[in-house]
């Protein structure tokens, strides 16, 4: 039943470059009360690669979830708009830090996605999975360890989470505002052994050192993500009605959008029902040779991407002679002008295909079902008025039914 909710729905959702050609067959009522929407958080909800690109140094995307909900709720109407904060890369410190500040006041609606990177995404996707700087096993258990240490019950992402929700609380209008916090799903299947075999490191060399996507391995991962969207739920419910946590993972699952899934003879990046990006993903709307033979720009410090330019950066340092895989892209070697390890002022050298820049973020019909499941949770809400309590201003008088 699931299965065939996802294949309508995915038939009724028509992606391309831009949220406003979205497309949405009989669709939940809008909310004629939500006039003002926020999102802040990582590259999940900035959509890092989903769609055209609308921002150059947070890397946000037309076709994430935020701006999908913004072209939906909001149409052309100019009196109703999307405050877009959310940025690539950003801890959930740094989202209080410098994303929270910004916040508008008396906000209707608010997503959060936090959480991902404070427990270490690219050191795991780096040691684990592309070795972008090659590096031995124990490397790729040392982070997946260290990623456990962050995520335990009582760990600072717990408190992280907690005081960054308390943060946009006084933001949020405190007769109807509700806030939703986005978790993660899972990238890998774990059904079979078929994956055993594979492995997705780049570079040539030191054939030895390579991390294969042994069942083992994507079982790891798998609870690690689990993990933390265990503790986003905790937060939530520790926060107070008004505050909604979504979990799509068994959406995700159900659809049989995980890399890996039983059957699935790896690499299969254009997979139709794949639901993150592999190294050359091709969207429908997308041209493949531009994506797969053009450089990337540069990217800016602190962002994912300048996490992986860093390590191909290091690793060319320190092994000039080594090859990119030719199945997965290549690296320009040269550069007029470079600074020291690819820096560029404020930016480091991208050196790979547009494709790459993505990789382990949902593709467009991802976003699609977040945005899906926030609607249809507003729905269910009758819109929000009439039975939602106040936790933020506990002085407030009680709502009176409409």
């Amino acid at each position: 039943m699931l299965l065939t909710s996802l294949v309508l729905f995915f038939a009724a959702l028509i992606p391309s470059g831009t949220a406003d050609q979205f497309v949405l067959h009989s669709p939940p009522a809008r909310p004629s009360w939500i006039r003002k929407m926020a999102s802040i958080g990582d590259s999940y909800s900035a959509g890092l690669g989903a769609g055209t690109r609308i921002d150059f140094y947070c890397s946000r995307y037309a076709l994430s979830y935020p701006n999908i909900l913004r072209s939906y709720l909001f149409g052309g109407n100019e009196r109703k708009e999307l405050q877009f904060l959310s940025c690539s890369g950003a801890t959930s410190t740094e989202i209080l830090e410098n994303q929270v500040p910004k916040l508008d006041e008396d906000i209707d609606l608010l997503t959060i996605s936090a959480g991902g990177n404070d427990i270490g995404l690219t050191p795991i996707l780096s040691n684990c999975i592309y070795q972008f700087y090659m590096s031995g096993e124990d490397e790729c258990e040392k982070s997946i360890q260290e990623a456990r240490e962050r995520i335990t019950d009582e760990s600072q992402l717990y408190r992280n989470l907690i005081e960054l929700i308390d943060a946009v609380k006084p933001k949020v209008n405190y007769s109807h505002g509700v806030i939703y916090v986005t978790g993660y799903a899972g990238f890998f299947g774990v059904d079979d052994e078929t994956c055993d075999n594979v492995t997705w490191a780049v570079w040539n060399s030191v054939e030895s050192k390579k991390q294969y996507l042994t069942l083992e391995l994507r079982q790891a991962l798998e609870d690690l993500v689990r993990s933390v969207n265990r503790v986003l739920f905790r937060a939530v419910r520790q926060s107070g009605p008004n505050v909604r946590f979504v979990d799509y993972d068994e959406h995700i699952k159900a659809a049989r959008g995980r890399y890996c899934e039983s059957g699935v003879q790896e690499p299969a990046p254009n997979r139709p029902e794949l639901a993150f990006y592999e190294w050359s993903t091709v969207d429908p709307s997308e041209n493949k040779t531009a994506l797969q033979n053009e450089t990337g720009g540069d990217v800016p410090k602190g962002s994912f991407e300048s996490g992986i330019a860093e390590r191909i950066n290091k690793t060319l340092q320190e092994h000039p002679d080594w090859e990119f895989d030719p199945d997965k892209g290549f690296v320009n070697k040269t550069r007029d002008g470079m600074g020291e390890e690819g820096v560029v002022e404020d930016t480091i050298h991208w050196m790979l295909p547009d494709a790459w820049k993505r990789v382990f973020h949902l593709r467009p019909e991802g976003h699609q079902i977040i945005a899906r499941l926030i609607l249809k949770s507003l729905e269910r809400e009758g819109m929000g008025r009439a039975n939602w309590i106040r936790i933020w201003r506990p002085d407030a008088p009680a709502l009176e039914e409409l």
